[in-house]
C-alpha cells in the first residue's frame, strides 16, 4: 500500500511539474529558500553559544 501511494504522488508531482514547469521552479525555489533560511539561523545560534 506504501509503495502504491509513493508512486502515485511521483505520478502527480511529474504531472505537475510537466504541465506548469513555471510554477513547479517558483515553488522549489521558495522551499530551497525557506531551508536556507532555517538553514542560517541554525548557524547563527551556534554562533552566539560561542
Amino acid at each position: 500500500m506504501q509503495r502504491v501511494v509513493g508512486l502515485l504522488v511521483l505520478a502527480l508531482v511529474l504531472f505537475w511539474i510537466i504541465s506548469s514547469p513555471e510554477s513547479a521552479a517558483a515553488t522549489v525555489t521558495a522551499i530551497l529558500a525557506i531551508l536556507i533560511g532555517f538553514a542560517e539561523q541554525i548557524v547563527e545560534f551556534f554562533r552566539a553559544l560561542v
